[in-house]
């Protein structure tokens, strides 16, 4: 039985700290800078831009507003995912931290923290 869990978590472990899940993480620590971006773009009525023959005119407050809402429903998403990871850890911590080495225990223990302290409600 310890070997498949070890053999599941080895095979699984990568997949789950892909780049997918560093960019939720980035996602979950840069949220607020992205939003004042976003308000400071909003901020703008209209946007213009000329490259060479082509011209944009753009209004910038809808456009804004998109964007604002698509980074609150991206950063909910990426809370919600956190939080998901956060409780399949401490589920896995305690039906079979037993079975990891001490050193893979220490690992666990210090993602689980750190997933506590970015999920932690204001």
């Amino acid at each position: 039985m310890q070997n498949s869990v070890l053999t599941w978590i080895k095979d699984i472990g990568p997949i789950v700290l892909s780049w997918p899940t560093v960019g939720v993480i980035f996602i979950l620590v840069f949220r607020k800078p992205l939003l004042d971006i976003l308000k400071q773009l909003g901020s703008a009525d209209k946007f213009k831009a000329k490259i060479g023959p082509v011209e944009i005119e753009r209004e910038l407050k809808s456009l804004a507003e998109q964007g604002q809402t698509a980074v609150s429903r991206l950063g909910r998403l990426s809370e919600l995912t956190a939080e998901s990871r956060l409780l399949e850890l401490e589920i896995t911590e305690a039906n079979f931290g037993p079975r990891f080495s001490p050193e893979q225990q220490k690992r666990m223990k210090a993602h689980i923290e750190e997933l506590r302290n970015l999920t932690r409600h204001k």
